[in-house]
């Protein structure tokens, strides 16, 4: 059980360490069958699908074109720091709803500054109206290697995420809906290890106080959940999984401590071949979580 979020590095170096244990005893006898994922495996798991869940909240309602804060990390309050160049320039928006026909921000030399840290930026984030003669306030956002390198000050350590592919999202002022089919985030962690998620989820959010959800606002303190499948490749292993939210998380607007979650349970299912593994995360704080398998 684990009630902090790890390190990216930590992580990356316990994993591959993990992945390395022989199968075999020294007597040359067949060991005992291994779990499908072990405490530090599950650990990673946890971490990545923590991160792209926080990832859909990023961008949840940025569907105006004036939807520079996509380029902020979940829970950042400095993405002004970085305005991407948008284009075409007047937008157009033909069923006045809001949300742009087509607009393409590229972020290619933004750099956000925290105390500790430097994110770099590249990559695109196309917004696009997928419903353009009705004014409903539908929106497609396409990301095309949207990546942000960070940098540890104090280490030098360096990490990075990648991410490509479609989000479909709606809202009203109390609820707000998003969909996603194979999209595919990349992680590099600080030792060079790699990891990739592709997922097809859906998710569902509802605020806390009705008529809260704001266009181009950080989303309100609320309820979220997610269902779907992914497959997670680590170490050159692969792990198909099946992810659901009961009770759904609850995502607190004034919690400083990422992924912002202080209550409910992701449960994943893990299957590796013919073995199966239950894989629990559930918040019991603020970004306090533990991580279970049964």
């Amino acid at each position: 059980m684990r009630t902090a979020r790890p390190s990216l590095l930590a992580l990356g170096t316990a994993v591959a360490l993990a992945l390395g244990v022989a199968a075999c005893n020294k007597d040359g006898s067949t060991a005992p069958a291994t779990p499908v994922l072990s405490q530090v495996q599950a650990e990673s798991l946890a971490t990545t699908v923590l991160d792209d869940v926080a990832g859909e909240i990023t961008t949840a309602t940025l569907d105006g074109s004036n939807g520079a804060l996509a380029s902020a990390p979940a829970g950042s309050s400095t993405a002004t720091q970085c305005i991407p160049t948008k284009s075409p320039t007047p937008v157009t928006d033909s069923d006045s709803d809001g949300v742009p026909d087509s607009v393409r921000f590229d972020y290619s030399g933004c750099i956000i500054s925290h105390p500790l840290s430097i994110d770099s930026l590249s990559g695109t984030i196309d917004l696009i109206d997928p419903t353009k003669s009705a004014a409903d306030h539908a929106v497609e956002r396409v990301f095309t290697d949207f990546t942000r390198v960070t940098v540890r000050l104090l280490t030098g350590a360096k990490t990075s995420v990648t991410d490509n592919g479609q989000r479909r999202a709606s809202h009203d002022g109390t609820t707000l809906r998003s969909s996603e089919t194979n999209f595919r985030t990349d992680y590099v962690y600080a030792n060079g290890s790699t990891a990739e998620h592709v997922r097809t989820w859906e998710s569902t959010f509802t605020a806390d106080v009705a008529g809260t959800i704001m266009r181009d606002a950080l989303l309100p303190s609320g309820s979220w959940s997610v269902n779907g499948t992914s497959s997670w490749t680590r170490a050159h292993r692969s792990y198909s999984l099946t992810v659901t939210t009961n009770p759904a998380l609850h995502y607190d607007a004034s919690c400083t401590d990422a992924p912002r979650f202080d209550a409910g349970k992701i449960t994943a299912v893990v299957t590796r071949g013919s073995q199966t593994m239950t894989v629990t995360i559930e918040f019991t704080a603020c970004g306090v979580y533990s991580v279970t398998r049964s």
